[in-house]
């Protein structure tokens, strides 16, 4: 009755016969304790604090048996005493961790992008070689562009030596600069530039219309 907030308390058990000797219990022994604990709390409180209360197993965890203690469902982290010590700590905490799934790459056509856009992801043909810019020591600028328009597309450092007149490039992560009310598409040490892959190579280019 004096807890007035459950989401703040967090539950630790571990066997007295795991303690420091390096014994584990097996996962369906730490599953079982665990819900024990869960069906407890239910019935001296409710079965909404019992759920939402986290429950830590301490004793041994290590990375060889972490998986298989984590996936249990009333098993919610680890309480880790020696191994927290060790660099493989990190595989225990991973283990915990849900997967972040990659996100696939939505790419747009040339006449798509927009200005002062970020994160501009196009499939494009060199169609104009590569040329410095007055006034910058490294920094190049070419032409590129598919079936619906050309852009200026801006590179600096050596990563233009892949930007050959009629290859087809996969352009990642670039980001806009207006000039003169023209946009200039950019590749900056974030921006990912390579060449495309056959399946997405740039078969015609529309050199009338530069954006």
């Amino acid at each position: 009755s004096k807890i007035k907030d459950w989401k703040k308390l967090v539950i630790a058990y571990e066997p007295v016969w795991a303690i420091g000797t390096g014994k584990v219990a097996t996962p369906d022994q730490a599953q079982d304790a665990h819900a024990a604990i869960r069906k407890m709390i239910s019935s001296a409180v409710s079965e909404e604090v019992a759920q939402s209360v986290r429950i830590l197993y301490g004793g041994s965890v290590t990375p060889d048996n972490c998986k298989e203690l984590i996936a249990k469902p009333d098993i919610d982290g680890f309480l880790v005493g020696g191994a927290s010590l060790k660099p493989t700590f990190t595989d225990i905490i991973t283990a915990c961790v849900p997967p972040i799934p990659l996100k696939t790459p939505k790419f747009t056509k040339v006449s798509g992008i927009e200005p002062a856009a970020r994160g501009v992801n196009v499939y494009a043909k060199v169609v104009k070689a590569a040329a410095a810019v007055p006034g910058s020591d490294d920094l190049m600028e070419l032409v590129v562009g598919d079936d619906t328009g050309v852009v200026t597309l801006s590179v600096r450092d050596d990563r233009v030596k892949l930007c050959e007149v009629g290859k087809s490039m996969r352009i990642q992560n670039a980001h806009v600069v207006m000039v003169k009310g023209f946009i200039k598409l950019t590749v900056d040490k974030w921006a990912a530039l390579k060449l495309a892959e056959a399946e997405n190579e740039v078969a015609s280019v529309n050199e009338k219309k530069d954006i």
